[in-house]
């Protein structure tokens, strides 16, 4: 197998320092996620999972957030994770990392039941059967009425505007390698998602890849896996926010 694109240290770091700037909508898709956690009519409290955490960003404003949680990052980049443990650390005991992909079964490492599993760009990386199996995962660890959360790219369902939005992103990354604002590491990395969401469209996808689909197929992978009260809670060009919950 192929070492992981994002298990290099100078990547991660790049991406941990750049990722507003990368990600048009890096910060409005957490903070969609955490008013959508504090849309309850308690305080969060109990475990929080975040699949694909990366270097903790999220779940340090989690953590930060809601004193009672505790948080468990799952992430297939060792870099990542070192990232995050040092990141968490101010949170002693509260928070804990584990180096897996989202395709295995990552739910020996959790403590369930949990109050909600929440994601952001990560699970866009799998196959629809790789989706539609990490969704049940997510079903599987939740306590009754925990919720899940993905904040992830979406393919819109019309043809052009899908086209639309994955150009104008490439656009923005090439105007980010042409003014050198990103580190070289990074800008091979924006390179390598134009090459391949752009020069290579309509290709076939390997798990792995930029495996976009429609929030209507993913909000029925949903409720195939017993979620309820599904919905796009938030939305922006390629980004959107997925809804399920575990019924009481």
């Amino acid at each position: 197998m192929a070492e992981y694109r994002w298990n290099q240290a100078d990547l991660a770091a790049a991406y941990d320092r750049d990722a507003s700037r990368v990600h048009p909508r890096y910060v409005d898709v957490q903070d969609a996620i955490l008013n959508e956690l504090a849309s309850g009519n308690e305080p969060i409290h109990g475990t929080i999972v975040d699949l694909g955490g990366g270097s903790g960003r999220l779940l340090e404003r989690v953590l930060m957030r809601w004193p009672e949680a505790t948080a468990v990052l799952v992430d297939q980049s060792q870099s990542f994770l070192d990232l995050a443990t040092a990141r968490l650390a101010q949170y002693p005991g509260r928070a804990t990392t584990h180096c897996l992909r989202l395709q295995d079964d990552w739910r020996e490492v959790i403590p369930v039941p949990v109050a909600a599993v929440i994601s952001t760009s990560a699970i866009h990386h799998l196959l629809p059967d790789e989706k539609r199996r990490c969704y049940q995962k997510c079903f599987d660890v939740l306590r009754p009425g925990g919720v899940f959360l993905n904040g992830d790219e979406v393919r819109d369902e019309s043809e052009a505007e899908y086209r639309g939005h994955v150009e104008r992103w490439a656009a923005h990354m090439q105007q980010l390698i042409d003014t050198q604002a990103v580190s070289p590491a990074m800008a091979d990395a924006l390179r390598g998602w134009q090459r391949r969401n752009v020069e290579q469209a309509g290709q076939p996808r390997a798990s792995g890849d930029d495996c976009h689909e429609t929030a209507a197929s993913q909000l029925a992978y949903l409720r195939d896996a017993g979620f309820v009260d599904t919905a796009v809670v938030w939305q922006r060009e390629l980004w959107s926010v997925l809804r399920g919950r575990r019924a009481n």
